[in-house]
């Protein structure tokens, strides 16, 4: 039998969302920027929080096409910043907030 970890959630945060095409106001600007945006807030909100600490980066993304058709997880937590240990979980299925 595997062994129980204990498991805690230390933060989160959405990136935006808009209209789709050029009367978007993110229109032009690409998902994982966003993404990458998002986790170094998170790291900066939480400074008491190393980022060798941090055991997965969970992002979701509806429509994974293009920029977002690769590893979007990694690739942002990489970018952001945190050490090539932490994984990424994908998940394709991101419900709408409020």
């Amino acid at each position: 039998m595997a062994e129980r970890a204990e498991v805690v959630f230390v933060d989160g945060v959405r990136t935006p969302f808009g209209r789709a095409g050029e009367k978007g106001m993110y229109w032009n600007t690409r998902a994982d920027d966003l993404v990458v945006k998002a986790i170094i807030g998170l790291m900066e909100r939480n400074p008491g929080m190393p980022g060798d600490r941090v055991d997965d980066v969970a992002i979701a993304a509806t429509t994974q096409t293009g920029d977002q058709g690769l590893t979007l997880g990694r690739t942002a937590a990489l970018l952001a910043g945190l050490p090539k240990s932490v994984p990424a979980s994908p998940s394709t299925e991101c419900v709408p907030g409020p």
